[in-house]
């Protein structure tokens, strides 16, 4: 897979497999926010300062090439608990 532009930006988006994208379009046509385009007959992250991260790309996608990163954070007990009593 090869990644985006802006994979450590603050703003998650979409990873393409080149290799798994057959350039339909359909991502492109679902996007939103137009963040999305068809380049040399592959899908890409065109604007990711305009994705939204809806997921519509990921969903549609008939060949599984678009995946959304996501990070999952394990907090102990004591930083949670910490962590809910600064949210109210």
């Amino acid at each position: 897979m090869i990644p985006n532009d802006r994979q450590h930006a603050r703003q998650p988006v979409p990873l393409i497999d080149p290799a798994r994208c057959d350039g339909c379009g359909l991502c492109v046509r679902v996007c939103p926010t137009g963040a999305l385009a068809v380049k040399d007959g592959k899908a890409i992250v065109a604007a990711p300062e305009a994705c939204n991260y809806t997921g519509l790309c990921e969903a549609i996608c008939p060949t599984g090439a678009i995946q959304r990163p996501f990070e999952i954070v394990i907090l102990d007990k004591k930083l949670q608990e910490e962590v809910t009593d600064e949210s109210y």
